[in-house]
């Protein structure tokens, strides 16, 4: 039995072991399709089956793994949301940065994803995925509230959260859904010269937030009233304005203003990188020909289920001090989630098996890299 034979069994019934409450076909087909996306470094369905060593043509392996994104019983919510405290049971007591953000999916749809930073990287939680220039069928609050509620319930116990969003999609929803949840946040708003949203400092007079910001070099940190519309949104505004920076970070969060709140924000950034990870430098999502915006959501379960395991993958690369034979020495070319790619495709290729993302401990299933 070749190695890839061996790893792909032995992953398969981890998964059935990580989801006992999920049909077995369908969890098996969860892990089937997320193996077959990593090891094909593709979203592109021939590409993916002609990886997987399952003793059926391609053309048959691609109608399988198409009925799996044509299931409506496949779900997030039920193949999903139960690998959750699996993936963030090794965080222990920590402070975790959570981040929402919405990313494009070509012309198709937006995809709202909720992830966690660690290290380099921020790794997906949950998502949503909703069309794209047209008017939603749910509000935001809505869309996020549940999101976040499930996100929070996962943490293990001791586990601090803050979120972060970016000026995209800001709004009184994101303040209430995140409250609602138990979760500080931080958010940067829109302060541009057009901008219209009005502000209250310290109890004081209402004002367009756009005046604010003055000059490079400027700090402001104070008390805050935010969203009139809404009826006002009590909080805290940080203006941080770096010198030779075309423009300023508006920040408005739950906590005391001031330069923390900009170090919490600057994690955001984490998020551009694992969306190329995704795309164009990685998996190559938006080559898929998935359009139906419930399908893109199941292509999204194996993607980030093989996200996850490629991140622990490279991580084991750093740990171990294996860079150099994967990456350039003189620069860092690969990301982690590359790095772990191209040592799962040598270990495979040389007849090891490399090792599964979960481990089962006396608490339950965990994904090993966290611990």
């Amino acid at each position: 039995m070749s190695s890839r034979v061996r790893l792909l069994h032995e992953w398969m019934r981890q998964v059935e072991g990580v989801l006992p409450e999920v049909r077995v076909t369908r969890a098996r087909g969860l892990a089937l399709f997320a193996a077959g996306i990593l090891w094909a470094n593709s979203v592109t369905l021939l590409k993916v089956a002609a990886k997987l060593p399952v003793g059926a043509s391609d053309p048959s392996l691609e109608r399988r793994l198409r009925r799996f994104l044509a299931n409506p019983q496949v779900t997030v919510e039920a193949l999903w949301r139960p690998l959750l405290p699996a993936l963030l049971r090794g965080l222990g007591q920590q402070q975790v940065v959570l981040v929402f953000d919405p990313t494009p999916y070509r012309d198709d749809a937006t995809i709202l994803v909720v992830g966690v930073v660690i290290r380099h990287r921020l790794l997906p939680l949950l998502w949503r995925v909703m069309p794209q220039q047209t008017t939603w069928p749910e509000r935001l609050e809505a869309i996020l509230a549940p999101m976040l509620r499930a996100v929070a319930a996962a943490l293990p116990p001791g586990t601090t959260a803050t979120l972060l969003a970016d000026r995209g999609l800001i709004g009184p929803g994101i303040v209430d859904a995140a409250r609602a949840a138990g979760l500080p946040l931080v958010l940067r708003l829109r302060a541009g010269t057009n901008e219209e949203t009005r502000v209250r400092l310290d109890g004081g007079p209402e004002q367009r937030l756009a005046e604010l910001p003055t000059r490079p070099g400027q700090r402001f940190a104070g008390p805050a009233a935010i969203f009139k519309d809404a009826g006002w949104r009590e909080g805290f505004l940080t203006i941080h304005w770096d010198r030779g920076e075309s423009e300023p970070w508006v920040l408005f969060s739950d906590r005391p203003a001031g330069p923390e709140r900009v170090r919490e924000y600057r994690k955001r950034a984490r998020a551009e990188a694992t969306y190329q990870d995704e795309k164009s430098r990685g998996f190559g999502l938006e080559a898929s020909k998935v359009a139906a915006l419930d399908r893109i959501e199941r292509l999204l379960l194996a993607v980030h289920l093989a996200l996850w395991w490629a991140y622990g993958l490279g991580l084991r690369v750093l740990r171990t001090g294996q860079r150099h034979r994967f990456d350039r020495r003189d620069r860092r070319d690969l990301s982690l989630i590359r790095l772990g790619q191209t040592a799962c495709t040598e270990a495979l290729d040389l007849g090891h098996r490399p090792p599964l993302p979960f481990r089962s401990t006396p608490l339950g299933w965990t994904f090993r890299w966290l611990t």
